[in-house]
C-alpha cells in the first residue's frame, strides 16, 4: 500500500519552474513568428499580440520576447540619451531602423503594453553596472500584472556590448522583477517608481544596500499611483518635481531631468495661456459680430422687426461673450508661465466693446420712450 502511494504521488507531481517554461517557449514561438509587415508600428505589434494571447500575463512576455529579440542596441548612439524626446519620435526612430538605446527599448515595450490594455510605465534613473554607477542615465520599465507591479528592462536583456560590437545575446534576468530585487541596480529618479513603501535613497543606493530605514515616513505608493494615473500631465510633472527635489537626491544626478520637467510645466502653462488667449480673441470676434448685426438693424430702421425680448437677447449675447473674454484674460494674467503673453491690446478692444454696447443699449433704450 505504501508503494502504491508512493507512484501515485509522483505520477500527479507537476514541476512548476518546468510548466512555466513550457508555456513561456510556446508564448515566445508565437511572439518571433510575427509576420515582418505586422511589425512597422506598434499598434499592429499590440493587435497581433492581442488576437493570440488571452491574458496580459501571456502579452508581456510575448511583448519582452519581441522587443528583446528584434531591437537591437545602436553601439555608435551608446552615449545618445536623450531622455527628453517625445516617445513618438524614440518609437518611429527605433522601429524603422531595428536598433536604439535604452530610452527607444522602453519606449516602444511600453507603447506596445500600453495599446495591449496593460497599465505600464517607462521609467528614469540611474543604475549600477559591476557594482558601480552608471555615468549616463538609464531607462526601463514596469508593468501592472496579477495585481503588482513589475520591473523590466529590456535593454539588458537584448544583449550586451563587448570591445566596441553588440552582442546579440537575449536574456530574461531583467524581466518582470519584484521592486525589491530590482532596486539594487535601478534607481529611479522619481521614487514613486520605485514602487516600495520605504524608498531608497541614492546615498543607500550608492553603497549597494538595498534595505530600506523603515523608521523613514511610509509612503504609499499604491494610492500615490492610482493618483497619478487620474492626473492630468500638468499634475503629473508638478508631482514629480516635488517628489524627486525632496527626495535627497545629489544635485549633479538630477540637474537635467529636474531643468526637462520645468520645461515641460512651462510649455503647458504657455499652451494653456495661448488657448485663453484665443478663446478670448474669438469671444470679442464674436461680440462684434453681434453688435454689428444690431446696428445694421438700427441702421434699417428697426426693420425687419423684432421683439424687445429678441433685441435683449442679443445685448446679453455680446455681455456674456465679454464676460468670457474678461475671464480669460484674467487667468492669463494670472498664469505661473516664466514667459508670459502680454494682453493689453486684446484687454483694451474688449473695453472699448463694452463701451459701445453700453451706448447701442442706451440708444435702444431711448428708441423704445420716443415709440411709446
Amino acid at each position: 500500500m505504501r508503494w502504491t502511494i508512493i507512484l501515485i504521488f509522483c505520477f500527479c507531481y507537476t514541476n512548476p519552474l518546468k510548466a512555466q517554461g513550457n508555456e513561456y517557449s510556446y508564448i515566445d514561438r508565437i511572439a518571433l513568428a510575427i509576420p515582418a509587415s505586422q511589425t512597422n508600428t506598434t499598434a499592429d505589434i499590440a493587435d497581433y499580440i492581442k488576437e493570440h494571447f488571452d491574458t496580459d500575463s501571456k502579452r508581456i512576455r510575448a511583448i519582452y520576447t519581441w522587443v528583446t529579440n528584434n531591437i537591437k542596441y545602436d553601439k555608435d548612439s551608446i552615449h545618445r540619451v536623450i531622455l527628453d524626446e517625445d516617445n513618438e519620435e524614440r518609437v518611429t526612430y527605433a522601429l524603422k531602423r531595428r536598433k536604439g538605446v535604452c530610452e527607444n527599448f522602453a519606449a516602444i515595450f511600453t507603447d506596445i503594453c500600453t495599446k495591449s490594455g496593460i497599465n505600464s510605465f517607462m521609467i528614469e534613473g540611474c543604475s549600477r553596472q559591476d557594482g558601480s554607477i552608471d555615468r549616463s542615465p538609464h531607462a526601463w520599465c514596469a508593468a501592472f500584472i496579477n495585481n503588482q507591479w513589475f520591473l523590466y528592462d529590456p535593454t539588458w536583456d537584448a544583449g550586451f556590448i563587448s570591445r566596441g560590437f553588440f552582442v546579440n545575446q537575449v536574456q530574461t534576468n531583467f524581466y518582470q522583477m519584484s521592486p525589491s530585487d530590482f532596486i539594487y541596480t535601478h534607481l529611479p529618479f522619481d521614487p514613486l517608481f520605485q514602487f516600495l513603501n520605504y524608498p531608497v535613497n541614492y546615498k543607500e543606493f550608492s553603497r549597494g544596500n538595498k534595505q530600506t530605514n523603515k523608521s523613514d515616513s511610509y509612503f504609499n505608493y499604491v494610492d500615490s499611483i492610482k493618483a497619478y494615473n487620474r492626473s492630468d500631465s500638468l499634475a503629473r510633472y508638478l508631482s514629480a518635481l516635488s517628489r524627486i527635489e525632496n527626495f535627497d537626491w545629489p544635485v549633479s544626478k538630477i540637474d537635467s531631468k529636474i531643468k526637462r520637467i520645468k520645461l515641460e510645466i512651462e510649455l503647458i502653462y504657455q499652451d494653456r495661456d495661448m488657448a485663453l488667449y484665443h478663446s478670448a480673441i474669438a469671444d470679442y470676434n464674436d461680440g462684434i459680430e453681434i453688435l454689428n448685426d444690431f446696428i445694421n438693424y438700427r441702421n434699417n430702421q428697426f426693420q425687419p422687426a423684432k421683439t424687445n425680448d429678441e433685441v435683449q437677447r442679443m445685448f446679453d449675447k455680446i455681455s456674456k461673450k465679454i464676460t468670457s473674454a474678461n475671464s480669460g484674460l484674467n487667468n492669463v494674467n494670472k498664469s505661473k508661465a516664466v514667459l508670459t503673453l502680454n494682453t493689453g491690446d486684446i484687454q483694451s478692444k474688449l473695453n472699448e466693446l463694452a463701451a459701445n454696447l453700453k451706448e447701442e443699449q442706451e440708444f435702444f433704450k431711448n428708441h423704445l420712450s420716443e415709440v411709446k
